[in-house]
């Protein structure tokens, strides 16, 4: 347990350092193009970051519900891009890296990690289901609004007609309420305070280049 916990302080320390300092070279010419050819090292790192605790825990179950969120959000977001009939009609940039069908596989990685992330901080407030599936949905709802623009920007993806559906985010609302209902329903729980952590860190990074480099 204390080499957990000084895990979890070494990655309180240099996890919104890291992010800061990426934030800063995203707005410098001289180590812009760095930054988008190490955006998929970043978000798999974050990743292994958030779900080590677990891991080490040997919490199966947890990491069970993890795989098939991923394996679901993944083949959805592949219908999506084959379709448009899911999110509304987008394609990925080559800025996310390895792709499967069009989808880069670290997307259904991040949105599980996002997705569990604010689960666990919507459970810190109530103990009651719905109320943190409805919290859940929101706080990712709210994630990706804030995402959206800078994703667009950096070459991420971008949507048909250079409009964000209202669908996109009805879509992820519902996949998002889905799957906590079903983390509540096995009774799960993380072990480690780092997946809420990364969802913050993540939302004032994205914010500060929506701020500040999307134009």
């Amino acid at each position: 347990m204390l080499v957990e916990n000084r895990f979890e302080r070494f990655v309180m320390l240099l996890l919104p350092i890291f992010y800061l300092m990426g934030f800063v070279f995203h707005l410098i010419d001289a180590t812009y193009p760095l930054m988008l050819f190490m955006t998929p090292y970043t978000i798999l790192a974050t990743a292994v970051i958030g779900f080590l605790p677990d891991f080490k825990a040997h919490n199966n179950r947890l990491l069970i519900w993890a795989a098939i969120t991923f394996l679901c959000t993944l083949i959805l977001e592949i219908l999506g891009v084959a379709t448009g009939m899911i999110f509304g009609a987008y394609t990925y940039g080559q800025t996310l890296g390895f792709s499967l069908l069009e989808v880069p596989l670290l997307i259904g990685i991040n949105w599980t990690l996002i997705i569990m992330g604010a689960l666990s901080m919507v459970k810190r407030l109530t103990s009651h289901a719905s109320l943190i599936a409805l919290g859940t949905a929101t706080i990712t709802v709210v994630f990706d609004w804030i995402m959206e623009p800078v994703a667009i920007a950096l070459d991420y993806w971008s949507w048909s007609g250079g409009k964000i559906p209202l669908q996109n985010y009805i879509a992820w609302f519902l996949i998002a309420y889905a799957f906590t209902r079903i983390f509540e329903a096995m009774r799960l729980k993380t072990t480690s305070f780092i997946p809420s952590l990364i969802v913050v860190v993540q939302a004032i990074f994205f914010l500060l280049l929506r701020l500040f480099v999307v134009v």
